[in-house]
């Protein structure tokens, strides 16, 4: 008599676990743009968070931060940066980390906050990026 209720006991558990697991798929990693107002005359950063197609896509654009080269003297305004991209875990409901983005001719400066100093990245990659992140010129 006792078998029966303990295979429910059991089935009840595992379509719990399955009914859970498919309610609870929030990615793991988002990113979210501020656009920089200030260029055209407001004082405001916007952010607004953008879908991020695939997985592949964020490691591509966190790759392209790690492997980007050190720079000593930017020569871009440090008051007015293009982009900020903040990369946030909606499951943990931090911020993993926040950088500002100068897109020039020859690629884009790379300032991420946690790490002092600029970096760069040419043509290529700053392409990459703005078709990563949807960007839209100001």
């Amino acid at each position: 008599m006792k078998r029966p209720y303990i295979f429910l006991i059991i089935i009840a558990i595992c379509i719990g676990g399955y009914y859970f697991g498919l309610n609870n798929n929030k990615p793991k990693n988002e990113i979210w743009i501020g656009y920089n107002y200030t260029k055209i005359g407001k004082n405001v950063i916007s952010f607004i968070p953008v879908k991020v197609e695939s997985k592949t896509k964020l490691k591509q654009l966190e790759e392209i931060f790690l492997y980007s080269q050190k720079l000593e003297h930017p020569t871009v305004d440090l008051a007015t940066y293009d982009v900020q991209l903040t990369f946030r875990s909606p499951v943990e409901e931090n911020v993993e980390y926040s950088s500002l983005l100068w897109f020039t001719k020859s690629g884009a400066v790379i300032k991420i906050n946690a790490f002092n100093g600029y970096r760069s990245v040419g043509i290529e990659n700053a392409k990459s990026i703005k078709k990563i992140i949807n960007y839209t010129e100001l």
